[in-house]
């Protein structure tokens, strides 16, 4: 009896397959709205001491049109599923690690379960993806035959060919740092601030409202502190020299150079277009895949 009691007291779970799918889902919808706040912030961390959101977006309008906030979409979504899909699977499988016996997941583990997640999802789908997503975003036109790169297996491809395998791997330290940080506070503080603010369990039914705003203000945490990472990766992305010809060669030496020559300023550059694009991204996945988890738990598919 005992045991029967104890056993019916272990919290709810939600399959890593509903939350997975969900975060799919959410992705597909992110990437379709907030595209074009991405290429701008791109475009505003390679452009130099002087580039301006002002003078990148009017630029881009006269010279390119509206269609140049949407290259690099289709990257964009493959990048976002792929990734949404191995952060979350990976966030409830480092938790399964961490679990305890009763089946809960301490503060402290759920923080590092989101860090693994991060650094796991850096390696395996985000660096790649994003230098290719950067080499596109970066060039200036819409007449294809006159680009470098004319798509991302083209782009892929061709880095591939004139800088080596590894180039796609390109600012990976920085991208693990960075994405390792972002879901260490997007998880963490997300099932906090459900509890907290709500009274309400990780696997307890959310409003869409609720959600979406817990998804906002986890999303934008990470950006708005670790911004010089984000712009190291960038800027080291984006160079095409191989060898002892990169001017940017590992993180510290890249943020360090930067400082040094262009001040502290241009590394917070694109800090408020990173927020803009993330922390709604996370408002509009988290909701999806509270969705998509509790039909999961109505139909009894899990």
């Amino acid at each position: 009896m005992a045991a029967a009691t104890q056993q019916q007291q272990k919290p709810k779970s939600t399959s890593r397959v509903a939350k997975t799918l969900g975060a799919m889902l959410g992705g597909v919808f992110e990437a379709c709205a907030l595209q074009p706040l991405d290429v701008v912030k791109t475009r505003l961390q390679i452009g130099g001491a002087d580039a301006t959101l002002r003078s990148v977006t009017t630029n881009m309008l006269k010279q390119e049109g509206m269609a140049s906030f949407y290259k690099g979409l289709t990257p964009f979504v493959t990048h976002l599923v792929t990734k949404y899909s191995v952060r979350w699977y990976f966030n409830e499988f480092y938790r399964g690690l961490l679990r305890s016996k009763d089946g809960t997941v301490s503060v402290a583990g759920g923080f590092a379960a989101g860090l693994g997640a991060g650094m796991t999802e850096a390696v395996l789908i985000v660096t790649p993806f994003e230098v290719v997503k950067t080499r596109l975003q970066a060039q200036k036109g819409l007449d294809v035959s006159k680009l470098k790169y004319r798509g991302p297996v083209h782009c892929a491809r061709t880095v591939v060919a004139e800088e080596g395998v590894t180039a796609l791997w390109k600012g990976n330290t920085p991208t693990m740092v960075r994405q390792g940080w972002n879901q260490l506070f997007l998880f963490g503080t997300y099932d906090m601030m459900k509890k907290g603010l709500f009274g309400l369990e990780r696997e307890d039914p959310i409003s869409a409202h609720q959600s979406a705003f817990l998804g906002m203000v986890a999303g934008a945490l990470g950006p708005l502190t670790n911004n010089p990472f984000d712009v190291a990766k960038t800027r080291m992305m984006a160079q095409t020299e191989t060898g002892t010809a990169r001017k940017y060669t590992n993180l510290v030496q890249c943020i360090l150079t930067i400082y040094r020559e262009e001040g502290f300023t241009p590394l917070m550059r694109g800090c408020m277009m990173r927020i803009a694009r993330v922390a709604p991204g996370m408002a509009i996945t988290f909701t999806v895949v509270e969705k998509v988890t509790g039909l999961f738990a109505e139909k009894g598919w899990d």
